[in-house]
């Protein structure tokens, strides 16, 4: 790896607080759009500061937790917006459901979504406590000359994410738990995130790479997100009587089949290589060898 990686990923830490930054602060950016970007960045910061897990001292775990709280707190704001999305998918020229159930379905999401990015994004966890965060982790690069990941120590992060990401892969099938599903996604993510990363140190490999994780993730989240839509049709009255609820249930769970069908070949073809065959390539890319 370049000498300069370190600095790279000091660099890389910098523009993510930048986003947040300006995600928490900019007034012409609406706040649903507000809290997916700045949701992202925080995902993106976590899969890369695993890269300092050996520097306990100049990288506090205080710092990794908190950017894991932040990410997580706009959990509920996202899935309240992506719920609107999906309504809107499968009621778009639906004859067979009443257009005044559909216009009152449309509201209370809206009105929903409206409240919980008041309450969560306005108050609860507001901008102020995301910028002071942004600002004291984004001082203290500044100040120090964080010790820079070894060869090794790159490698082996890669190792247990795709370790990690592959051990939950065995366990999933086409009917397995949306949940188990969900975390898969999650460990890919981060598997991605650092691809992203370190792509530029052999591009071919790792561009390419990240390139099937992006699809393959992007496919798991509609998973969830059809399963989170689901769950919030079924706990909450809205008005809709049992042929017109089932009418909904069938079209999610055809739009999860789908989805699925066209997943599972993409996590084969990706997990084609054993944990113990991607360990021998990154060892061979990076000239190193892992014990």
């Amino acid at each position: 790896m370049p000498h300069n990686a370190g600095k790279k990923l000091v660099e890389a830490l910098s523009k993510q607080l930048e986003r947040i930054d300006y995600y928490s602060s900019a007034e012409n950016v609406s706040p649903n759009l507000a809290v997916h970007e700045m949701r992202k960045t925080f995902k993106r910061m976590r899969a890369l500061v695993r890269f300092y897990i050996d520097f306990p001292d100049e990288f506090p775990p205080e710092y990794s937790t908190q950017i894991k709280y932040f990410g997580r707190s706009f959990s509920v704001m996202r899935e309240s917006f992506v719920n609107m999305q999906i309504f809107e998918r499968i009621a778009a020229g639906d004859h067979l459901l009443p257009e005044k159930k559909i216009k009152a379905a449309r509201e209370n999401l809206a009105g929903k979504n409206k409240l919980v990015v008041e309450q969560g994004f306005y108050k609860a966890e507001g901008y102020l406590p995301i910028q002071n965060f942004a600002a004291l982790m984004a001082h203290q690069l500044e100040r120090f000359e964080f010790g820079q990941p070894s060869l090794i120590q790159f490698v082996r992060q890669l190792e247990v994410s795709y370790q990690e990401s592959f051990d939950l892969y065995k366990q999933i099938w086409a009917g397995s738990d949306p949940e188990l599903m969900h975390e898969l996604r999650k460990k890919m993510k981060r598997l991605m995130y650092q691809y992203d990363f370190i792509r530029y140190i052999h591009p071919r490999y790792f561009k390419l790479k990240t390139y099937h994780l992006n699809n393959i993730t992007e496919q798991l989240g509609e998973d969830h997100d059809l399963y989170v839509f689901l769950n919030e049709m079924k706990s909450v009255d809205y008005d809709f009587n049992d042929a017109e609820f089932e009418i909904i249930v069938n079209k999610i769970e055809h739009l999860r089949e789908v989805n699925r069908v066209k997943l599972f070949p993409r996590l084969k073809q990706f997990f084609g290589e054993t944990p113990e065959v991607f360990n021998q390539k990154l060892e061979v890319i990076f000239k190193v060898s892992v014990v």
